[in-house]
C-alpha cells in the first residue's frame, strides 16, 4: 500500500528544500503521537518496500479497526502548520491538508502519526479487500472495461480536484497510487511522499516517476501544477484503456504522438488526447474533463 512510486521501485528524487509555511488557517492539526506505536497499535505483515521505506498491515488495539503503518525516512522537506510548535514532515503536513474534516472519500486519511530519530510513521485507513489500480487492471485482463474506466475517473477527478482545493499538489499520480476496493469499486489516492504545496507559479524541481511527467519539464525545466496533473490524468486513463503507458521514453513524451487500440470508442480517445496536449495552456481542466461527453455515458 502506497509503495510503488516507479515501475522500477525506485525513490523520489529531489533535492532539499526550504522550510516553507502554510497559508491554511481553520484547520486543526496534530502533532505526533506521544505514545509508543506498539501500545496503541498491533503491526502485522509487510504490504510492501521501497528505498523510502516500507508500509505493514495494522490494527488499532482499542477497536480492532483495520489500519496501514507506513514507515518513511526524514528528509530536508518540512512544512509549518498552524497551532503546531514547529515543522513537520511534508508528507505528514501534506496529509492533514486532505484528511480535515470535510475530507473527501476518494483520498487515503491519515488518522495518526509517530515520529522517531531518523524516520517518521503515519497511520492510515486500510480499505480491504483491495488492490491498487495497476494489479487490478492486471487481474482483469491487462486493462479496463470503459464503463469500468469511467467509474474508476470520476473518483480520480473528485480526489484531485479535493487536493486542489485543499492547497495540496498530488505530483504522483499513476495506477498504482490509486486503490480499489474489488469489493465495492471504490478508489482512494494514495502516496503523497512527491508531493508539495500548490502553487500557481511554475515548479523547477520535479519528483515523481519519470515516466509521468510533462514534456514541458523536459523542454523549459519548469511546469504547472494544473496542467501537470491532467497530463497525469490522460496518462492514467490511456492505461486504464488500453493496458499500457503511450510513451515509452524522453523523446516520445517530447513528441507526443498517440497511437489507440482499435477497441477504445472515440469520445474516450478525444478526452485522453484532449488531456495530451503538447502545449500545457492547450490541456483541459480538471473542471472541464469533468464535463466531458465521455463522462457523461451511463
Amino acid at each position: 500500500m502506497g509503495v510503488k512510486r516507479s515501475r522500477s521501485d525506485s525513490d523520489c528524487e529531489s533535492p532539499p528544500k526550504k522550510r516553507r509555511e502554510s497559508t491554511e488557517g481553520d484547520l486543526r492539526f496534530k502533532g505526533p503521537r506521544k505514545e509508543h506505536l506498539e501500545d496503541l497499535y498491533h503491526q502485522g505483515e509487510l504490504l510492501g518496500e521501497g528505498g523510502y521505506g516500507a508500509v505493514y498491515a495494522g490494527t488499532r488495539k482499542a477497536d480492532g479497526f483495520p489500519v496501514a503503518i507506513k514507515y518513511a525516512r526524514k528528509d530536508d522537506e518540512e512544512l509549518e502548520l498552524p497551532g503546531l510548535d514547529g515543522p513537520i514532515p511534508l508528507e505528514v503536513a501534506l496529509m492533514m491538508l486532505v484528511s480535515h474534516e470535510s475530507s473527501c472519500a476518494n483520498v487515503l486519511k491519515l488518522m495518526d502519526w509517530f515520529s522517531g530519530p531518523e524516520d517518521y510513521i503515519m497511520i492510515l485507513e486500510r480499505p480491504d479487500p483491495c488492490q491498487d489500480l495497476y494489479e487490478f487492471c492486471h487481474s482483469k485482463g491487462g486493462y479496463l472495461s470503459e464503463d469500468v474506466a469511467r467509474h474508476v475517473l470520476v473518483q480520480v477527478l473528485q480526489a484531485l480536484r479535493h487536493c486542489q482545493d485543499s492547497g495540496v499538489f498530488h505530483r504522483d499520480l499513476k495506477a498504482e497510487n490509486l486503490l480499489i476496493r474489488t469489493d465495492t469499486l471504490e478508489v482512494k489516492l494514495i502516496d503523497f511522499g512527491c508531493g508539495d504545496k500548490w502553487k500557481d507559479t511554475p515548479y523547477v524541481e520535479y519528483s515523481g516517476t519519470e515516466d509521468f511527467a510533462p514534456p514541458e519539464l523536459f523542454l523549459s525545466g519548469e511546469y504547472l501544477a494544473g496542467p501537470t496533473t491532467v497530463w497525469s490524468v490522460g496518462l492514467t486513463l490511456y492505461e486504464l484503456v488500453c493496458g499500457y503507458l503511450p510513451f515509452r521514453n524522453k523523446r516520445a513524451i517530447i513528441s507526443g504522438c498517440l497511437i489507440f487500440p482499435s477497441w477504445v470508442s472515440p469520445d474516450c480517445c478525444s478526452l485522453i488526447r484532449r488531456c495530451l496536449r503538447r502545449k500545457a495552456a492547450d490541456r483541459l481542466t480538471l473542471e472541464e474533463i469533468q464535463v466531458h461527453p465521455w463522462l457523461q455515458q451511463t
